[in-house]
C-alpha cells in the first residue's frame, strides 16, 4: 500500500509538472520520490513474500532512469512496480503463503532484465557515439551558414575526389563594404547577407567541392578544375548572382583565385601557400576598386 501510494503521488506530481512549468525545478525531488516508492515495494515484497520479482521487473528501467532521468521512464518504472506488487499479492491470495513454483515465470522474470539491460547498455553506447559524432561535426561547422569552418578546411583539404580534373582551385571571397551593412541596418541584416552568400556559393559549387566560412565575412571555396580561366568565369557568375540578390544594400564580393596541380602529394603543406596566394590576389582585387576577381600569379 505504501509503495502504491508513493507511486501514485509521484506520477500525479509528474503529470502536474507538465502543466505548471515552475515545478520543473523539482524534477530531481520527484524522481527520488519515485525511487523511494520502488525501494519500498521491493522491501515489502521481500519481507512479506520472500520474493524479489519487482526489482527484477524494474531493474532495466532503473538503469535508463539513472542515465537520463526522463519522466517517461519514471512512469514506466512505477507502472511496472505497481503491476509486479499487484501480481505478487494476487498470487498470495490465490495460493496462500506457498504458491506453486512457476519455473517459466521465474526464468522469464530473471532473464528479461538481463536482456533489457544489455539493450540499455548498447543504447547508451550508441547515443554516446552519436553525440560524439554530432559534437565533432558541430566543431567543424559554421553555425550561421551551415558551411564548414576554418578547422574543416584544414582537416578536409586534399581529401576531395575531383575525378578527371587536373587542377585544384582555391577561391577566397570577401564581402565589400560589409561593415556599412552592420552599421546601417544592424547585425541581423548582416547575418542575412552572409547566409545569402553561402547559399549562392552552394548554387555555383559542384557537389564534391569544399565550402567554408573562413571567418567574419570571408569564405573559401575549393574545387577541381581543368582550366583557371573557366574557374574565374564561375567566380564572376557567382559575384553577379550575389549582387542581384542584395542589390538594395549595395554589397558586392571581391575574390582571389589560386590554382595548383593535381594530385596533391602533401595537402597540409600546399594549403597555406594556396591561401597566401589567394589572399594576395584578393587584396589586389580590393585595391583595384573591389567587386571583381583576380587570378593569383
Amino acid at each position: 500500500m505504501g509503495n502504491g501510494i508513493c507511486s501514485l503521488i509521484a506520477l500525479t506530481l509528474l503529470l502536474t509538472v507538465r502543466r505548471w512549468p515552475p515545478l520543473k525545478r523539482f524534477d530531481l525531488t520527484l524522481l527520488l520520490l519515485a525511487q523511494a516508492a520502488t525501494l519500498g515495494g521491493v522491501l515489502g515484497e521481500t519481507f512479506l513474500f520472500g520474493t524479489q520479482y519487482s526489482i527484477m521487473t524494474q531493474l532495466w528501467v532503473t538503469v535508463f532512469a539513472a542515465g537520463f532521468l526522463p519522466r517517461r521512464l519514471v512512469w514506466t518504472q512505477q507502472g511496472l512496480g505497481l503491476a509486479s506488487i499487484t501480481l505478487m499479492v494476487w498470487l498470495r491470495s490465490q495460493y496462500g503463503a506457498a504458491p506453486p513454483r512457476l519455473w517459466g515465470v521465474d526464468a522469464l522474470v530473471t532473464a528479461l532484465p538481463v536482456v533489457l539491460i544489455g539493450v540499455a547498455v548498447a543504447y547508451f553506447r550508441g547515443e554516446a557515439e552519436r553525440e560524439g559524432r554530432a559534437l565533432e561535426q558541430a566543431g567543424r561547422t559554421d553555425p550561421l551558414t551551415g558551411l564548414g569552418n576554418r578547422r574543416a578546411l584544414f582537416e578536409t583539404f586534399g581529401a576531395q575526389q575531383f575525378g578527371a580534373q587536373r587542377l585544384t582551385g582555391l577561391v577566397m571571397l570577401d564581402l565589400d563594404h560589409f561593415k556599412c551593412v552592420n552599421d546601417r541596418y544592424g547585425h541581423a541584416e548582416g547575418d542575412r547577407v552572409i547566409r545569402v552568400l553561402a547559399d549562392v556559393l552552394r548554387e555555383h559549387a559542384a557537389p564534391q567541392d569544399l565550402l567554408t566560412r573562413h571567418g567574419g565575412e570571408e569564405f573559401v571555396w575549393v574545387t577541381g578544375i581543368s582550366d583557371a580561366q573557366a574557374l574565374l568565369g564561375r567566380v564572376n557568375a557567382l559575384r553577379v548572382s550575389f549582387a542581384h540578390r542584395v542589390a538594395v544594400l549595395g554589397v558586392t564580393v571581391s575574390a582571389g583565385v589560386a590554382v595548383t596541380s593535381l594530385p596533391l602529394d602533401d595537402p597540409a603543406s600546399v594549403l597555406p601557400e594556396l591561401l597566401r596566394r589567394a589572399d594576395t590576389a584578393l587584396y589586389q582585387a580590393k585595391a583595384a576598386g573591389r567587386n571583381q576577381a583576380r587570378l593569383a600569379s
